[in-house]
């Protein structure tokens, strides 16, 4: 009876260190990768909160993504803007000038000629090309957008769409055709005041401010839009960015493992598999001659 009771420990010491080794080495697993859940089985409950949040974090990141990529494209083509604004400001002061019933014929000229200039200025900024892809083509980036006499659009009229959160995308682009076409045409405004200032009169010079003053508005128009999306972006970069600290923190307290505690856990348990060894040592020792 000793002997078969000694033999029943020692099993019950087998597996008890077979338990312990198990559970220890689960715990080195814990501080090696920092998670407390790394599957389903670690803790049932807390699978659908760690599942959610992982795919909302995703969904975040690629967000704020899109929300930098939009910024970084409307903000290239605002520069470009800034220059067309800048021109148009000019054209009207050459038409302001020009107006002048004193100006000589010559006079008259050199205004014209730097229209002229301003012109070619026009075509180069609707064919600006950033990458390897022309920046006010719409859809067809690879098409050059403005060409011809008179000067016609090549590209398209759509926006290109990017999503910047469930179900809400906003326009990554600015069109040629809105810029520079509709519904006041850069191109024949100042194809206008060149012949105006050219073989037009003082009145002819002075009739092109009010087309002019237009054209200008159309492009601060544009102006206005991309500052205003810009800013919209920063508004939903910094939402989506608070979003995913939240996410990121719910996802760690369900997922993450506390080190600290982990640490303890296995002092704990190395101490008690070497206890349990040292008995297991002793008991295997004995035989059938001790109980005789």
């Amino acid at each position: 009876m000793i002997i078969t009771r000694d033999i029943t420990t020692y099993r019950t010491l087998q597996a008890n260190l077979g338990s312990t080794s198990t559970t220890i080495n689960q715990l080195y697993i814990k501080t090696s990768t920092g998670l407390e859940v790394d599957q389903a089985s670690d803790n049932p409950s807390s699978v659908s909160t760690i599942l959610n949040c992982r795919t909302d974090i995703v969904k975040g990141e690629r967000y704020v993504e899109n929300c930098k990529h939009a910024q970084d494209n409307l903000s290239t083509s605002e520069i470009y803007i800034n220059s067309l604004e800048e021109l148009m400001a000019r054209a009207k002061e050459i038409a302001v000038a020009g107006a002048n019933d004193s100006l000589s014929d010559s006079d008259k000229q050199t205004l014209a000629d730097e229209v002229g200039q301003l012109r070619q200025e026009l075509l180069d900024l609707a064919n600006t090309q950033v990458a390897g892809k022309y920046l006010f083509a719409g859809y067809n980036d690879q098409t050059l957008p403005f060409s011809g006499s008179p000067v016609t659009y090549n590209g398209t009229s759509d926006h290109i769409m990017i999503e910047i959160d469930s179900g809400s995308t906003v326009a990554k682009n600015i069109t040629g055709e809105e810029l520079f076409m509709s519904p006041v045409n850069l191109f024949t405004t100042l194809e206008d005041l060149e012949s105006a200032l050219t073989t037009g009169s003082s009145a002819d010079v002075s009739n092109m401010l009010t087309p002019l003053e237009e054209a200008a508005e159309q492009v601060r128009t544009r102006q206005s839009t991309l500052g205003n999306i810009n800013a919209r972006m920063e508004d939903m970069i910094s939402m989506h960015e608070n979003a995913l600290l939240v996410m990121e923190s719910t996802l760690s307290a369900h997922q993450d493992a506390d080190l600290t505690c982990v640490l303890s856990e296995i002092a704990k348990m190395e101490t008690a598999l070497e206890a349990t060894m040292q008995v297991t040592a002793q008991v295997s020792s004995l035989s059938l001659l001790d109980y005789l």
